[in-house]
């Protein structure tokens, strides 16, 4: 059972950005808007992932206007997933919605969210309404999330997105999750926590550009299906034994067919056609093993998710 919820809650905001100085004032303004009408005292807690534009000079400015804004700052581009991280291990909210910083993820759905939480909901996790595959983006998105559904039995929402309300008790079981590769969209469902979902209307990028472009999603969906099964590994193990049974079953037929007078006794393009059976199954074995092998040499290395070169209004040894 959810524990009993504040009257007035504190709630953080977290909000990862990477170059999105023209969009800062007006999320800011909006989501102070959004928590004013929630009746709920907030902290908009920022993570530049390493801009190199005037994203945290924006930042800084608004914060001398409020101290309810607050900065962390990466030393470089860690990526969006362990900024995530990042905002989560610092907030201090009862509750802590997480958010993209481009205004496609509509600030006056907070409210929403928090009357979801207040209601007995642990987590909160938003469905964008426009699944239909009008490009490619989407198109590749929607299959990827059919994938994970047939390699793990984790609940990943489809159409889902990293807009979501956690309780502090998700964010505190989060935050003792040690790996390094993340995939927030599939580890918060594999906490267990109550869940609800709601719709909403994604908005028009308000300025700028997307900063997922096809190698940082490749890397996202890599990381969702080989952080959360071991279906790929067993897949190749009924290749190879596939390949073998076919092998052997050639064989036998060669053999037969030889005894009987059918077939003379060379042929190059047998041979061939095996070596490039063997040949490929063995090395999309390899390939499968070795990314398995990649995330467990980049756990045992034990580096950080991320490093801080600054903070502002935020408790930071």
């Amino acid at each position: 059972m959810s524990e009993a919820r504040p009257d007035t809650p504190l709630v953080s905001i977290v909000i990862p950005v990477l170059e999105e100085e023209a969009c800062i004032e007006e999320l800011a303004r909006r989501v102070r808007d959004a928590l004013a009408s929630a009746d709920a005292r907030c902290e908009i807690l920022f993570v530049d992932d390493g801009s190199r534009d005037a994203t945290a000079k924006r930042i800084a400015e608004l914060r001398a206007a409020d101290p309810a804004i607050k900065l962390i700052r990466f030393t470089r581009s860690f990526g969006h997933q362990a900024a995530l991280a990042a905002g989560l291990h610092f907030a201090c909210g009862d509750a802590v919605v997480t958010m993209d910083g481009d205004l496609q993820h509509p600030p006056e759905c907070i409210p929403d969210l928090i009357e979801a939480w207040r209601a007995g909901a642990d987590v909160v996790q938003t469905v964008r309404e426009d699944v239909s595959a009008r490009d490619a983006k989407q198109w590749t998105g929607r299959w990827f999330y059919r994938l994970i559904a047939l390699l793990t039995s984790t609940p990943v929402a489809s159409a889902g997105a990293d807009f979501r309300l956690l309780d502090r008790r998700v964010v505190k079981a989060f935050d003792g999750l040690p790996e390094h590769h993340l995939f927030v969209r599939g580890l918060v469902p594999w906490l267990g926590f109550r869940e609800t979902r709601l719709h909403y209307a994604p908005a028009a990028r308000y300025a700028g550009r997307s900063k997922y472009d096809l190698p940082r999603m490749l890397r996202l969906a890599l990381d969702g299906i080989f952080s959360f099964s071991v279906l790929p590994m067993r897949l190749i193990a009924l290749l190879g034994l596939a390949i073998t049974l076919l092998g052997v079953g050639y064989g036998v037929f060669w053999l037969v067919s030889y005894f009987l007078g059918r077939v003379e006794g060379s042929g190059w393009t047998s041979v061939v056609m095996l070596i490039l059976i063997f040949g490929g199954g063995h090395l999309l074995a390899l390939g499968v093993v070795s990314e398995y092998v990649g995330r467990i040499y980049e756990e045992v290395k034990r580096r950080p998710r991320y490093v801080i070169d600054r903070v502002e209004g935020v408790d930071w040894p």
